[in-house]
């Protein structure tokens, strides 16, 4: 789905004369002409150039309603009339291009007949003045598509390159289409713009403030669905919710067409502009410092601030902060001069949990390295006061250490930048930031935070901890858990003397870390403080809340799908077993990951592992699409609707939300023969196989016009930036926005007032991602009496109940309520009808199996081990039977000291190979027939380096060493690479 582009005008005539005979023939008339008395007469005076032979009906009836459709005739009950403007044409007294613009924004914007047509022509003539040598009419369908995500249907954008001909502000060489002079192109878009009723109050939202009034309260409301409606390829119903806005921003003789082409407002528009003319010109008067050009875009509100502050110093702090973004301005007025840099406010108390862990952040306790170390804490807990604590004691060790905060966004850049200077009273001279166009050095500051992006960027941090001689340098990851890829983790390699990692979810999975996990627990140091959403509730941290699991059945079209899915994933799988085996079992990481690694270190091709991963993908969308979803979204809304509560929804794709908002439309569908044509969306597609879900769609779309449902949307894929921030606000609001539409955008990062209930309509397996979104709907703060619900919708028997076999939610939240729930259509028919009831002991999802371990006192060497496979740590026999572990600079060669036995076992078994410690301490490597045991070790680091050798084998095959060789060693460069130096 997407945004669909102004429906093609059909038949638009760019000959003059045409235009002068079809209104001539009202213009003579001594009255309105019945339509059919009309098309006669059109069809006497209109002939065929040519020939001089008279036009056939059926051509006159496709073109003859295009001039009403431009507004040069209007087509009235009481018959055909002219444009008001055409008589002054007619005559000679008005330009054709003036008398056609004049007509078409009257029509069009004035009286609200096609206002989404203004933008049609704006897209293109922008389109095309981009293009140094013009385009075609395919090619600029094609850019409109490629660079605003428009779609079309089979007459793309007919009409309007011919309308802007007419206009003058296009001309047409053969097939190709030009802009004509620079001053008619600059006129035009001016018009184009200042006609734009949606653009003129969303700019003034964006200037003014988006709970500015006006617009009305409903107005803003129906902006919100008008604007969601059409960014989601809806069509047909949108004119109703821009009819609310055209209403309260026009006045009704504009909207009547009967004030000539002008758009004239309100009176409550044009009072509020003068009100901000007026205050501006106080102010100005009130102080000398002040012009028109440093006011320019500020909002009453701000004026007002002003002209009302006490001193000129308030008056410039009050406009600084009015810009975009932070400055010193605004952090200066959350000072408190009454009371000492780094300290909390009287009455301020550190909860227990934030003292237990910065106590514990400095400590040594059992053997841990002190000021490092990651605190894995529930959102909402209140991990950034925690971090201040930190701060401040790491800090007044000595006064030239300096700090590095790292944020992934700038909206925590703001929050930190806030809560260092309101929470902990950092003086503002000794706070700097990066990102946003702002950079500050420790020349200037000694506490730094920073966008990851600015930090990394041409090795920023590196440079400003070197400029200031490399200081004692505290370095706090703010969701550590984003700086794990090739380009953020450079972070980690910049200087720095301690370590703090935040988050509520550092790593995937507690039983099986990924690469990036290794990362951050390498680099950060271990999870030293946990605080789960179950102790969270336990200490009054957070509210309790409930989780109801609502499952559901694969329809039987989508069950047999399915399974036939699931069986050509089985079938690569087990091709991939047997050419990949040895290698999958010498490889760390889940069963993808090293997928990826073999199929990116093997030349030529890899077929059963694209057949995986395509067979993979279509299961996993087949199961997101399911059509049960949206009969369960539809009946939790409108509970949230009736219950006058507030809602976020949850999913994957902007696809998915979209299907929320128009999923009816005629998409892809023949306007001459009804019929769908090959592209058409495929949720169109079901209605044929799904019996109930077209009526469920018409219940969608009937919730989104009811008007006590107000929602937003919140996705990075907007057309327009701002209806993010205007979504958070409206939503922010209490009597505003009710329900959130949302994608993974929402997930973390952004400071999303809570809700009564959540929907994960759809969502992925991640255990971190279902942790963040649970967190996204808890009411925190000082009344946490609110409870909140979230309901995760899964299908039964699929893909979709694998996390709960990977992680125990019921152990993880055992103080929150969950219950388990079945959602069944009526006689298993008809999606239109079904419920959610309590689900009964045996259809609970699974849960994990417990963990074997096997006993090594019933083990001997080479025994079958049914056991984790999972290293914490790797060592490796070469064919020579030698001991060595892989570091960055190559092989270090370990001592063989008491490992004879299992050296010998790997050599003669399979000529040398990996050994895995797993995390209890059991050796064991991996033959033909699975893993088998070796042994135990007391520690994972018992392997020593040999004495009398340091040789390293570099990865680019050159020797190099600090002590002599012994006369083993010394043909080891001879020695071909095998599997372990590729894969291991």
């Amino acid at each position: 789905m997407g945004r669909r582009f102004p429906t093609p005008i059909i038949g638009v005539a760019t000959e003059e004369e045409r235009y002068r005979t079809v209104i001539g023939v009202v213009v003579e008339a001594s009255g309105p002409l019945a339509w059919a008395t009309f098309r006669d007469r059109c069809q006497r005076h209109l002939l065929k150039p040519d020939t001089g032979e008279q036009y056939s009906d059926s051509y006159l009836d496709r073109i003859l309603p295009t001039f009403a459709n431009l507004g040069v005739i209007q087509r009235t009950d009481d018959g055909v009339r002219p444009s008001p403007f055409a008589t002054d044409w007619f005559h000679g007294d008005l330009a054709f291009s003036e008398f056609v613009w004049k007509s078409l924004k009257r029509s069009w914007v004035a009286m609200g007949e096609k206002p989404e047509g203004i933008e049609g022509l704006d897209r293109i003539l922008r389109t095309v003045e981009a293009a140094s040598d013009g385009l075609k009419f395919g090619e600029i369908q094609n850019r409109l598509a490629a660079n605003h995500g428009y779609e079309f249907n089979e007459e793309g954008v007919r009409g309007y390159p011919d309308l802007l001909r007419i206009l003058g502000v296009l001309e047409k060489d053969g097939h190709t289409y030009n802009t004509t002079s620079e001053e008619v192109v600059e006129r035009y878009k001016r018009r184009f713009r200042n006609t734009d009723i949606f653009d003129t109050l969303e700019s003034r939202l964006k200037r003014e403030g988006t709970t500015v009034d006006p617009p009305s309260r409903t107005a803003k409301r129906d902006m919100m669905k008008y604007y969601m409606y059409r960014e989601s390829g809806g069509w047909y119903k949108r004119r109703q919710w821009y009819k609310t806005f055209w209403r309260n921003y026009l006045q009704k003789a504009t909207r009547d067409g009967n004030t000539g082409d002008e758009l004239r407002r309100k009176n409550e528009y044009r009072e509020a502009q003068n009100r901000r003319r007026d205050l501006r010109n106080e102010v100005i008067a009130q102080y000398e410092f002040l012009d028109s050009k440093s006011l320019r875009g500020l909002s009453a509100g701000v004026l007002e601030r002003m002209r009302n502050a006490d001193t000129e110093r308030e008056a410039q702090r009050i406009r600084i902060s009015a810009g975009s973004g932070i400055s010193i301005a605004d952090l200066e007025l959350l000072a408190d001069s009454d009371r000492d840099s780094y300290t909390f406010s009287d009455g301020f108390s550190l909860y227990g949990w934030q003292r237990e862990a910065a106590d514990r952040w400095f400590s040594d306790d059992n053997g841990r390295t002190p000021e490092t170390g990651i605190a894995q804490v529930v959102t909402g807990a209140g991990k950034t006061v925690m971090a201040l604590e930190v701060l401040r004691r790491w800090l007044q060790q000595d006064d030239d250490r300096v700090a590095t905060v790292i944020v992934p966004t700038k909206v925590l850049l703001h929050q930190w930048l806030t809560e260092l200077v309101s929470t902990l009273n950092v003086p503002i001279d000794e706070i700097g930031w990066a990102g946003g166009g702002h950079k500050d050095d420790f020349g200037d500051c000694r506490i730094m935070v920073s966008i990851v992006n600015s930090a990394v960027k041409n090795d920023y941090l590196r440079e400003a901890l070197q400029q200031a001689d490399e200081p004692d340098h505290l370095l706090v990851a703010d969701e550590c858990h984003r700086y794990t890829g090739e380009k953020f983790s450079n972070i980690f390699s910049y200087p720095r003397a301690a370590s703090l990692g935040l988050s509520a979810t550092p790593i995937s999975r507690e039983d099986e870390l990924t690469s990036a996990d290794k990362i951050l627990l390498r680099e950060l140091g271990e999870i030293y403080y946990r605080l789960t959403y179950d102790e969270g509730i336990q200490r009054g941290l957070i509210p309790e809340f409930t989780i109801e699991y609502v499952g559901f059945e694969l329809a039987d079209p989508e069950r047999r799908a399915y399974e036939e899915l699931s069986r050509q994933v089985s079938n690569a799988v087990k091709e991939i077993k047997q050419r990949y085996d040895h290698r999958l079992h010498e490889l760390s990481g889940s069963f993808a990951r090293k997928l990826q690694v073999i199929r990116n270190n093997t030349d030529g091709p890899t077929g059963p592992i694209s057949d995986y991963f395509q067979y993979t993908q279509e299961r996993r969308e087949l199961v997101a699409n399911a059509a049960a979803r949206q009969a369960i979204t539809l009946d939790l809304l409108e509970q949230t609707v009736t219950a006058d509560q507030k809602a976020i929804v949850f999913q994957e794709r902007i696809e998915q939300l979209e299907q929320l908002i128009a999923p009816v439309e005629r998409r892809g569908e023949n306007n001459r023969t009804g019929e769908l044509a090959d592209d058409a969306p495929e949720h169109r597609r079901l209605y044929e196989t799904f019996e109930g879900l077209e009526e469920v769609d018409q219940a969608v779309e009937t919730l989104f016009a009811d008007t006590d449902y107000w929602p937003v949307m919140y996705h990075s894929g907007h057309s327009r930036d701002i209806w993010n921030d205007i979504a958070m606000d409206w939503f922010r609001e209490d009597d505003m926005a009710n329900v959130m539409l949302s994608v993974k955008a929402l997930i973390e990062g952004v400071d999303v007032p809570s809700a009564d209930v959540g929907i994960v309509r759809v969502s992925s397996s991640s255990i971190r991602q279902r942790i963040q979104t649970l967190g996204r709907i808890l009411r925190t703060g000082d009344d946490i009496s609110q409870e909140s619900t979230l309901y995760v919708l899964y299908a039964r028997d699929t893909v979709d109940e694998r996390i709960f076999q990977e992680y125990d939610w019921q152990e993880e939240l055992a103080s929150a309520k969950v219950k388990h729930k079945i959602w069944e259509r009526e006689g298993d028919e008809s999606y239109s009808d079904g419920q959610i009831r309590p689900a009964d002991p045996e259809e609970y999802p699974p849960r994990p199996e417990p963990e074997i371990i096997p006993d090594p006192d019933e083990l001997t060497i080479g025994d079958d081990y049914e056991g984790t496979r999972e290293p914490i740590k790797r060592v490796s026999v070469d064919s020579r039977g030698r001991l060595f572990e892989k570091t960055r600079n190559g092989r270090q060669y370990l001592s063989t000291e008491t490992f004879e036995e299992v050296i010998e076992f790997v050599r003669r078994e399979k000529g040398g190979g990996t050994i895995i410690v797993n995390e209890h301490n059991h050796l064991l490597t991996i033959l033909q027939d699975g893993p088998v045991f070796l042994g135990t070790v007391e520690d994972p680091d018992v392997f020593e380096p040999t004495k009398n050798t340091q040789q390293t084998i570099h990865s680019d095959g050159v020797t190099s060493e600090s002590q002599t060789k012994s006369d083993e060693d010394t043909s080891l460069t001879d020695e071909p690479d095998d599997f372990d130096d590729i894969f291991g």
